[in-house]
């Protein structure tokens, strides 16, 4: 028997989506932009390099998230490699200017607003591919995409500490 999601778990999840993203951007705000585009944050990734797979990751889920709904297959999915994607990922992120960066999370984070606000409670339970070849339920790849910024926020967190 599935999993009952109630009316209120959309809100929820939105509310989710809304304070990772909150957190993450209270985490950069203030930092010169030079530091955030060149200074080792997480690994060898500056925190634009962070931005730009998370912005990557939202749009990957989100396209999963709208196929499992009845839209197109990713013609890429599933993301086999996904070391591989996150590598080309970066490089290609690793000359954007931290601004477009930062938009184009502000943008994801907006389109995942705007997708959960057209969804129904019935359509999270909803099962179907997730970009990395998993098949699950379309609540549990909303939840891996907030978990997935707070992941990264918290890595950014230990950064900003060892900065001072």
């Amino acid at each position: 028997m599935g999993e009952r999601v109630e009316g209120s778990e959309v809100q929820r999840l939105r509310a989710e989506v809304v304070r990772a993203h909150d957190r993450f951007t209270a985490l950069v705000a203030g930092i010169d932009p030079v530091v955030l585009e060149t200074n080792p944050a997480v690994g060898s990734w500056s925190v634009r390099d962070v931005t730009g797979h998370l912005a990557d990751w939202h749009r990957e889920m989100l396209d999963a998230a709208e196929h499992i709904l009845g839209g197109p297959k990713p013609r890429h999915h599933p993301i086999k490699h996904t070391q591989s994607f996150n590598t080309m990922s970066a490089a290609v992120r690793g000359t954007e200017p931290w601004e477009q960066v930062a938009a184009d999370l502000e943008a994801a984070r907006d389109r995942a607003l705007a997708f959960l606000d057209r969804l129904t409670p019935e359509q999270l339970g909803a099962i179907g591919p997730f970009p990395w070849g998993e098949v699950g339920r379309l609540h549990r790849l909303i939840e891996e995409m907030v978990e997935h910024v707070d992941e990264h926020a918290a890595q950014v967190e230990e950064w900003r500490l060892r900065l001072g």
